[in-house]
């Protein structure tokens, strides 16, 4: 029977009010309060809570309280699922992947094929996506009928249709198959669990009788409740109160209506106004709109925040000293790898931290070992593999020398011995048995830490998560599916598996609490810094299905990205007003030698409505023991001191020549190529002109950018020696055909003598296709538009001499080497200047070619045919622009005043050069993601933005 029960929305201003509010809804008290539940998003979330309960719960008396069960959903549902009578088993997630892989198996061989080949991880997601279809209320029956309906229309025209419409009668088939062998094994799973719950002949159990949802629904954060948990919330026996709390921010996201929609009469409560803002705290900046601290990498963050610490510690004004350590929160939306390098930067701080959080069980060095033993069994035992596996730190194979792997005697008998003992990895009959051998040779061969070793508690708990998710993928092909694995696929089902789980070591007991995003709300503190606000991070990127895209999933329930991203916002700007005394933010620029953008919620800082302080860097000084490994050690004789010595002796890093000073240059003949290169990013011209360092470029395939651009010219060229040979001159609508005529067929006998894999893009390149058209016709194009009598064109025009250029203080002499795509002599008297691009125009502050060989072109031909020339026109014939002639400066600039400002960059650039100037100043800071030259870069310019 359903039980009777009162359903309140409790709407609260603020993270502060939520917190007090979960804390009159679900009191510490006696044994009672175990009948309530908590839901919260993750582990760590109800970590902080509890000391929150506890600490309002408590106060000043010293008598035990107990507390709510603070639950995630996983554990709500295992909860419900101890607490009922004679209750059918619950698969575990291996036992349920194993029985998809062998529906899957079976459907196939009947002939239902799918359009991809089965591997673990896509098992893996197909059980995901059962698994979101029947969270989201939808039976197998409505999927198949509306994916069929939406794809059988299009599939004889459209490959695509067709082969979502093959995977939909697939999948279809393996999820019922799934479901009919789930049934053959007498347990059950967490939708048939569901079932149990809401049977109306079950007999009233009282695992809760209030439940305290502080969660928000799927439609607006990933961890958040599904449409069927809100069902059963509303329909499950013995609950006789469901409380959910939610902040006005993230009700007015969209939340609002949705909850009304799951939770049919459900009752409003507005609880408490706003409390008191916190102080949010920017750096002194030139820049008034700034409002976060901003640094060059994760660690940089870290570090900068541990000097801020260190200075107010020490600080005499109170407006500014710290509150307790463990009222300080670091929070961030992803833990890696911020909690690796809070082990580095606060312990070489000697500043306290703790933190609790899901790691990666992937990241940790045991599990490399499991990588290194099946890379092994893959290869057969290689070189590469075999050194790999005698070098394992982890593993005892009789030599724990790597370099011993190089054919003597004792490396090659432990190679032997550990695949004899592997051997039935790979020919037993059974995949228990196969996973029963892996884990024999890991107890018998693996090296246990010495007693007393640092890192002996976090390697054993590691170690007993792994062994533990292979004896459950072992114990579950022995009950559902033991037929023989390829080692590639054990391989990669025992990797998947890996992959996906998570442990939660606990580090430190107080100080300063390291916090996830999720967890941050439910933790009371005075004060917290967020870092690591960038695009990629913040807001956190949603998973998306690999089956089939948001036109078929948003009929089915799925989430539209507006709704997440207005959510995520909510939380973010509730976030912002979370602590009690002051916020604030950090920015980092720089990732794997990338750079990333900031977070599109850096705007919602600056409209937060907080009150701002603004401090100043703190003073330079020693924060890190590092830092002090050089002050008061006695310069002794011997080697340290020798040492010592040395490290005080070094240049600071302050010094100019870490900022791409080299002293005065003399003058040379400059290349304008090189120059636009020096205003594209200084330090490029510095590694390429000057220490003549060779670019790194990436392996690709097809011709790189130079020799395209070389080819090009030279299909151009050939092009123009021909039509003026023919005698023919300007290209008007009346010979465009033949020109076209013409270039195809000098294109295609130059394109022949490319590769045949390179023939067919450099053929649309040129030539054009049904989509676009190529840069033949772009070329003839402009030049009908333009008008005009051509009388000669000066084809890839060498300009080299020395010219003279108009200066800030007057006339000024240059040595310049160039060359021109091309030059067109007009009939009456002028200049057209022409430069192919294969992408886009250069941007105009850094364009240069077309200026200056518009200066030096009119000095160079003045009395060429006995008269003088000047320049009329200028411009790019570009690949991927919209226009086909797109001219110098663009449509807002004048010519004289494009080729006037050409004059004076090129002129700029050269008395950087002359000055031995070259800091490293990208102009286009994205365009560092590709640099050649990126391995010797200090990317300085990342500090200074």
């Amino acid at each position: 029977m359903i039980t009777p029960r009162f359903t309140r929305l409790v709407r609260v201003p603020d993270y502060k009010a939520m917190r007090a509010a979960i804390a009159r809804l679900a009191p510490a008290a006696d044994l009672a309060a175990r009948r309530t539940a908590v839901l919260v998003p993750t582990r760590g979330a109800a970590e902080e809570l509890r000391r929150s309960l506890e600490t309002r719960g408590l106060g000043a008396e010293s008598r035990a309280v107990f507390l709510p069960d603070l639950v995630t959903r996983t554990e709500f549902y295992r909860r419900l699922h101890a607490a009922l009578p004679d209750a059918p088993a619950l698969l575990t997630d291996p036992e349920r992947e194993v029985l998809l892989r062998r529906a899957a198996r079976e459907v196939a061989a009947a002939g239902i094929l799918p359009p991809f080949r089965l591997r673990p991880g896509l098992i893996l997601q197909m059980l995901d996506f059962y698994d979101e279809l029947r969270r989201r209320e939808q039976t197998l029956d409505h999927f198949e009928r509306l994916a069929t309906g939406r794809l059988a229309s299009s599939a004889d025209i459209d490959r695509g249709a067709e082969r979502l419409l093959r995977q939909t009668e697939f999948l279809c088939a393996a999820f019922a198959a799934f479901e009919r062998g789930t049934v053959e094994t007498g347990c059950i799973d967490e939708h048939g669990l569901r079932a149990i719950l809401l049977d109306p002949a079950l007999p009233t159990q009282r695992a809760y009788e209030q439940v305290v949802v502080t969660l928000a629904d799927q439609a607006a954060d990933p961890r958040g409740l599904y449409a069927s948990d809100f069902d059963l919330l509303t329909r499950m026996g013995g609950l006789t109160r469901i409380d959910v709390v939610a902040t006005e921010r993230l009700l007015a996201s969209g939340f609002h209506e949705r909850i009304h929609n799951l939770l049919p009469g459900i009752v409003e409560e507005k609880r408490a106004e706003r409390g008191i803002l916190p102080t949010l705290v920017a750096p002194e900046t030139s820049d008034p709109e700034q409002r976060w601290f901003l640094h060059r990498d994760r660690e940089d963050e870290l570090a900068q925040f541990v000097r801020w610490l260190k200075h107010r510690a020490g600080s005499p004004f109170p407006a500014v000293q710290l509150p307790a350590l463990d009222r300080i929160g670091v929070v961030f939306q992803r833990p890696l790898p911020y909690l690796y390098l809070a082990r580095q930067v606060f312990v070489d701080g000697d500043v306290p931290y703790q933190a609790l959080d899901a790691l990666p069980l992937s990241a940790e060095p045991f599990a490399a070992t499991i990588d290194v033993l099946f890379s092994f069994l893959i290869s057969e035992g290689n070189r590469s593999s075999t050194g790999e596996l005698l070098g394992s730190p982890h593993l005892s194979l009789g030599t724990g020398r790597p370099e011993a792997s190089d054919g003597s005697a004792p490396a090659a008998e432990s190679a032997a011995q550990a695949m004899a003992a592997l051997r039935p990895v790979l020919t037993s009959p059974a995949a228990s048995a196969q996973i029963d051998a892996f884990l024999s040779f890991l107890h018998r061969f693996e090296r246990l830490p010495a007693h007393g070793d640092e890192w002996a508690g976090r390697h054993l708990r590691a170690r007993a998560a792994i062994l533990a998710a292979l004896e459950t993928l072992r114990d579950a092909h022995a009950r559902h599916d033991d037929e023989p694995l390829e080692i590639v696929e054990l391989a990669g089902s025992v990797r998947r598996w890996i992959e996906s789980q998570t442990f939660s070591p606990r580090t430190g007991l107080e100080g300063i609490r390291l916090l996830d995003a999720a967890s941050a709300p439910y933790s009371d503190l005075d004060e917290i810094r967020i870092v690591g606000l960038v695009d990629r991070d913040w807001p956190e990127p949603g998973n998306r299905s690999i089956f089939y895209p948001m036109s078929i999933l948003s009929n089915l329930g799925w989430p539209v990205d507006a709704a997440r991203m207005a959510a995520a916002r909510a939380r973010f700007h509730d976030l912002l007003t979370a602590p009690g005394l002051r916020v604030s933010a950090s920015v980092f620029t720089l990732e794997d030698d990338a750079i990333v953008a900031g977070s599109p919620f850096l705007e919602e800082i600056g409209t937060a409505g907080l009150p701002l302080e603004r401090w100043p860097a703190p003073p330079e000084g020693r924060a890190f023991a590092h830092e002090w490994a050089d002050a008061g050690i006695p310069t002794e004789e011997g080697s340290a001191a020798e040492w010592l010595t040395l490290r005080r002796a070094r240049t600071a890093a302050s010094d100019s020549r870490f900022k791409g000073s080299t002293g005065a240059r003399t003058p040379r003949t400059y290349a304008i190529s090189y120059l636009e290169r020096y205003l594209e990013c200084p330090f490029k011209y510095l590694a390429a002109q000057v220490l003549k360092l060779p670019e790194e470029r990436d392996e690709e395939s097809g011709l790189t950018p130079m020799e395209r651009g070389h080819f090009i010219h030279e299909v151009f060229e050939e092009f123009f020696v021909t039509w003026q040979g023919a005698g023919r001159g300007t290209i008007t609508t009346a010979n465009v055909a033949d020109a076209l005529e013409l270039f195809e067929v000098i294109a295609e006998r130059l394109l022949d003598a490319l590769p045949a894999a390179d023939r067919a893009l450099e053929r649309t390149h040129l030539l054009g296709s049904a989509a676009a058209s190529g840069l033949a016709e772009r070329a003839f194009a402009f030049e009908i538009e333009q008008g005009g009598e051509v009388v000669e064109r000066l084809l890839e025009h060498v300009l080299e001499g020395e010219f003279t250029f108009a200066g800030r203080d007057g006339p000024r002499k240059v040595h310049i080497k160039a060359k021109a795509d091309r030059i067109d002599l007009m009939a009456d008297g002028s200049l057209r200047i022409i430069d192919y691009k294969l992408g886009k125009a250069p941007k105009p502050s850094r364009a240069l070619q077309l200026p200056i060989y518009g200066v030096i072109a009119q000095q160079e031909l003045n009395g060429h045919r006995g008269r003088s020339w000047t320049v009329n026109s200028a411009g790019y014939v570009a690949f991927k622009e919209k226009e086909a002639f797109v001219p110098l400066g663009g449509k807002a600039v004048a010519l004289g005043e494009a080729i006037a400002e050409g004059q004076a960059r090129m002129l700029a650039a050269i008395d950087g050069i002359e000055r031995g100037e070259f800091p490293v100043q990208p102009d286009e800071p994205f365009r560092c993601q590709w640099c050649g030259y990126a391995g010797v870069c200090r990317k300085d310019y990342v500090g200074d933005e």
